[in-house]
């Protein structure tokens, strides 16, 4: 679902506890446990979901839904219900592998390292996006640089061994509601190159969620991915051989 899909699908895991004050309990959180929250909004032990995903670029604009079924953060099976020409298309993602599967054809592709870069179904998201945007925590450098009663600044920089693509990741946190605002993307030579802005905000359940992101890159400022949740719910109970190949197929 762009770094997103998994985004882009996806507890806050560092959610107040219940009863507690929302800003007393955002004080005491550090910026891994925020940055953590931001990037798990979307998950619970496990969750399923419709969105439709609004792509532009200069020459062609096109809609996607899509529906999507998640467990923690390592699982995650996306499959495409609209427009009819991709009807069927599946994505599953296991830990760190992504699989592809195209009922027109029965043809099943595992994702090789080389095609991580690539865009998922045409949009500003990427293979990589759905593998390594909720393990952030894991591969950054987290600091709370900025604070005040509204909002908080988390800055990331990769960890020595870390092989990701961002050379720096500027989260802008929404400390009442505890959901990010904006999250800046750097390349390694510290140049803006993506943003991702969140809008709609809105209850569900005992948390608060944007219903709607959009991916802005920055050198091409007339093209953009926008992701719309139509529906999320989380805890459902779900097929244990869901995350599975046979699944694809049975989808």
């Amino acid at each position: 679902m762009s770094r997103m899909l998994g985004v882009v699908f996806c507890l806050l895991l560092a959610l107040p506890v219940i009863g507690q004050s929302v800003e007393v309990a955002t004080a005491s959180l550090s910026a891994v446990e925020l940055v953590r929250a931001v990037e798990t909004q979307y998950q619970g032990d496990t969750a399923h979901g419709k969105m439709q995903m609004h792509i532009k670029t200069r020459s062609w604009t096109r809609t996607l839904e899509m529906e999507s079924w998640s467990e923690g953060r390592d699982k995650m099976l996306a499959k495409i219900l609209a427009p009819v020409k991709e009807r069927g298309i599946c994505t599953l993602k296991v830990n760190d592998d992504i699989w592809n599967y195209m009922p027109r054809i029965d043809r099943l592709i595992k994702i090789p390292s080389s095609l991580m870069g690539d865009s998922w179904m045409g949009s500003h998201l990427t293979n990589d996006d759905l593998v390594k945007d909720n393990k952030i925590d894991l591969l950054y450098d987290l600091k709370i640089t900025s604070q005040d009663n509204e909002k908080i600044t988390v800055t990331g920089i990769p960890l020595p061994d870390a092989a990701v693509v961002w050379g720096k990741i500027v989260y802008t946190i929404d400390s009442v509601k505890m959901v990010p605002i904006e999250i800046n993307y750097f390349d390694e030579a510290g140049e803006l190159v993506r943003k991702l802005s969140f809008t709609d905000v809105q209850k569900n359940g005992e948390r608060w969620l944007p219903n709607k992101m959009r991916i802005q890159p920055l050198e091409k400022p007339e093209e953009y991915t926008e992701l719309t949740y139509l529906d999320l719910r989380f805890n459902v109970e779900l097929a244990a051989d869901l995350f599975s190949i046979k699944s694809l197929r049975n989808r």
